[in-house]
């Protein structure tokens, strides 16, 4: 059986990189097991350390994180992984903390779901110690490079940000450019009405109102604005369960006084109405951002055939297609599609929201966002 050192696992993924030059509601739901087919290599044991979200609004999420990434590599019949963990609740401390106790047990990859604008210091920590990083994210928030140029570390997650983008250039070529957006106030600490905005804008829509409801006795008034401002198309930014009395201002048809509804797609109880991510109806996201993860570092680990991860440049299997680290910035790209069709949609351009930045909640309480 073949063990990897540290340095072999980092040296890999460094030196293609260097020649290369964002806790929301989220529907727990049923899930399709990944299939893996990696060619057979030696058998290889891995330590894997993992930092793991405690969200204040659902329980479960580490947990079904972890089934999807176990279930992903269950299949590899060459790699045993030797899974060591850190439940955290949030902010770049406990990030930090975390990390220092999983590289004091000799870890060889850190694997941490957590939002990547609160793991800049998990990147020069994995590099002093020379350990392969894996930052998981939902992507409620823009991806970006983490650390600095020279100091590789990977990014995946499930695209969220992009898919609002998306959807938003979707509806203003469907419906018309005067667009309304009407959220909770939890939703507007992230950063998908302003990626939903990119879209808007990118196909030459305006938002031409926004209403973000701060107490539940405040919507109805904010949904009579909404209905008064001539608008082609209103989107409810709105997740969990709490996307229910938002549901019921909606007429039968699921139109707003008859304007077209569109919503975000980790809102309950809101089938038929168009959203986009990059998981399809009845696929829980929590697994299948392990699934996805578990894919990464197995078919990274193949790629390196002994000599470590091969994480910049590399293409894995996921159930919405082949996915590719991007050899210059260590992000993920990937598909999204329309939930009402199953379309693939197309990403604007730009990788920031243009309209509303996150606020430093979202590294806090939202820690896996």
């Amino acid at each position: 059986m073949t063990t990897l050192t540290r340095r072999q696992l980092a040296i890999s993924g460094a030196a293609v990189l260097a020649a290369a030059a964002a806790t929301r509601s989220l529907p727990a739901a049923t899930h399709q097991t990944l299939r893996l087919s990696l060619p057979t290599m030696k058998p290889t044991a891995l330590r894997v350390g993992t930092i793991l979200p405690l969200s204040p609004t659902d329980a479960s999420i580490a947990d079904r994180v972890v089934r999807g990434f176990v279930e992903a590599v269950a299949d590899v019949g060459w790699l045993t992984v030797d899974r060591r963990e850190r439940l955290v609740p949030g902010g770049a401390v406990g990030l930090r903390a975390a990390a220092a106790a999983l590289l004091a047990e000799d870890v060889e990859v850190l694997v941490a779901v957590a939002n990547p604008a609160a793991a800049d210091p998990l990147a020069e920590m994995a590099d002093d110690a020379g350990v392969p990083l894996i930052v998981s994210t939902f992507g409620a928030t823009g991806a970006r490079r983490l650390g600095s140029p020279d100091v590789p570390a990977t990014v995946h997650g499930l695209h969220m940000a992009d898919a609002a983008a998306a959807l938003g250039a979707w509806t203003v070529r469907t419906h018309g450019p005067r667009i309304g957006v009407l959220a909770n106030q939890r939703e507007a600490m992230f950063d998908l009405i302003g990626q939903f905005g990119r879209g808007v804008v990118s196909a030459g829509g305006t938002l031409a109102a926004i209403e973000i409801v701060d107490e539940p006795g405040d919507l109805g008034a904010a949904a009579d604005r909404i209905r008064a401002a001539d608008l082609d198309a209103v989107h409810l930014e709105v997740a969990g369960p709490e996307a229910a009395p938002f549901l019921d201002l909606l007429d039968p048809d699921g139109t707003l006084h008859g304007v077209p509804v569109s919503i975000d797609p980790a809102a309950e109880g809101a089938t038929g109405l168009p959203s986009c991510a990059s998981w399809t109806a009845g696929q829980d996201p929590a697994t299948t951002l392990g699934g996805e993860t578990g894919s990464l570092l197995a078919t990274a680990l193949h790629r390196g055939r002994g000599n470590g991860l091969r994480l910049a440049g590399t293409t894995f299997a996921t159930a919405r297609g082949n996915l590719t680290v991007s050899p210059l910035t260590g992000v993920t790209r990937g598909p999204v599609s329309l939930s009402t069709t199953g379309a693939v949609l197309p990403v604007p351009p730009g990788d920031h929201g243009s309209l509303v930045a996150p606020v430093s909640a979202v590294t806090n309480e939202f820690l896996c966002l």
